[in-house]
């Protein structure tokens, strides 16, 4: 007989934690997000409190997401992951970003979650997919430094 899903979940989750992030951690962030993304500006990463989460796997930080508290549209971007990640270890990291950041969204008034997605980020595409999330709209994220 299997386990109900619900409890491999668990299972599988209980080495995966997400959590605000810490200033201390900015440079850790930087990495990730210009691993990930193209076109980063080189800023200042030593604020990062409450706007990102982090997730630990097994006690490293090997995930972030960018956390935009708007209303009525909450917006969780930049998500960015270490090189190398294994795809159970990626799926689990952006389930536990999603829970986090979807829950705080809601208590800060937000009704509905969005964000942008690479288009060469299929991968995530797929995980987002499958924690229902919808395509909305396709275009070019624009940006300057300030």
């Amino acid at each position: 007989m299997s386990e109900p899903h619900a409890i491999r979940l668990a299972r599988a989750m209980r080495h995966t934690k997400a959590r605000f992030a810490h200033d201390a951690e900015g440079n850790t962030i930087a990495q990730m997000v210009h691993t990930c993304h193209d076109q980063i500006p080189n800023v200042s990463w030593s604020k990062v409190a409450p706007y990102w989460l982090v997730v630990e796997h097994n006690g490293e930080v090997v995930g972030c997401v960018n956390i935009g508290y708007t209303v009525p549209l909450g917006r969780l971007e930049w998500m960015s992951f270490v090189p190398g990640l294994p795809y159970k270890a990626r799926a689990l990291s952006v389930k536990a970003l999603l829970d986090l950041g979807q829950e705080v969204l809601k208590q800060t008034g937000s009704s509905a979650v969005v964000g942008n997605l690479g288009f060469e980020q299929k991968s995530f595409r797929d995980i987002l997919q499958a924690e229902g999330c919808n395509r909305m709209m396709t275009g070019v994220t624009m940006g300057r430094t300030l």
